[in-house]
């Protein structure tokens, strides 16, 4: 007989915008889990006209290196690609795609049949920076309008010319569900999970002044980081820093386990 899924019993907050909640929440329900999505921010288009001017750019063999930090970046890549008509060609004659973990890189495959050249073993910015080898020649990035410097200085200083795109924007919402305001203040919510800095900073904001309880699992040390600057205190950090990591952290937090 087997005992009670590890999740059992537990309520989850899935820190996540709507659109990217779905894959935690569904692996959260198969462990025993009750999810309980709060949309801490929202994702909006970026500068497409600069993203679609760079892709026929990369068409043509404007850049040695293409740099993807998350699945929103890969996203927004695949559809200015399939908005102008193109198609994964675009990539044929990159002589790296590099990729910030496996859940980025996954996506690229998933949406455009690519697969990555480079993945570093640590899912972070700095990792992948660090994981590039020296070079020269245009780097292509594109990410989020909040996107730390570290990745261009990272290859700035090894040689590359980095070009960075606003690929998408991070909005915060204009509220959380009163709901989950109510749980979070009540300790109806046994654990929180928390993938990325802006998703901590916004929940933050979104919160104020109310209190809250649960432990916290952050994905990994740029996200547990930012919970230390904010005075959000960490219960366990995922690794591997993705998605399967995430879960795994989480049923290390229940507590007993």
């Amino acid at each position: 007989m087997g005992g009670a899924p590890p999740l059992a019993g537990q309520r989850v907050l899935v820190a996540r915008s709507r659109a990217q909640a779905s894959a935690l929440s569904e692996r959260v329900r198969v462990l025993g889990g009750e999810p309980v999505e709060a949309p801490v921010l929202r994702i909006e288009d970026g500068d497409s006209g600069a993203l679609r001017a760079a892709l026929h750019d990369l068409a043509g063999g404007a850049f040695t290196v293409v740099c993807l930090t998350s699945p929103n970046g890969v996203d927004a890549v695949a559809d200015a690609i399939e908005q102008d008509g193109l198609d994964a060609r675009v990539f044929a004659g990159v002589p790296t795609v590099a990729c910030v973990g496996p859940g980025t890189a996954g996506r690229l495959w998933d949406r455009l049949r690519v697969r990555a050249d480079l993945v570093p073993e640590r899912a972070t910015t700095e990792a992948l920076g660090e994981a590039i080898p020296p070079g020269s020649g245009r780097a292509l990035l594109p990410r989020a309008d909040i996107a730390s410097e570290i990745l261009h200085t990272l290859l700035a200083d090894k040689g590359y010319e980095p070009v960075e795109v606003v690929a998408y924007r991070t909005v915060l919402p204009d509220a959380l569900p009163d709901e989950v305001l109510d749980d979070l203040a009540a300790g109806r919510i046994d654990l929180l999970a928390f993938a990325s800095s802006s998703t901590v900073r916004n929940f933050v904001t979104l919160v104020g002044e109310r209190p809250w309880q649960g432990r916290v699992v952050s994905i990994g040390p740029v996200t547990s980081r930012t919970c230390r600057e904010l005075d959000v205190p960490v219960a366990v950090e995922a690794d591997p820093h993705d998605l399967d990591g995430l879960v795994d952290a989480l049923c290390a937090a229940v507590p007993g386990a």
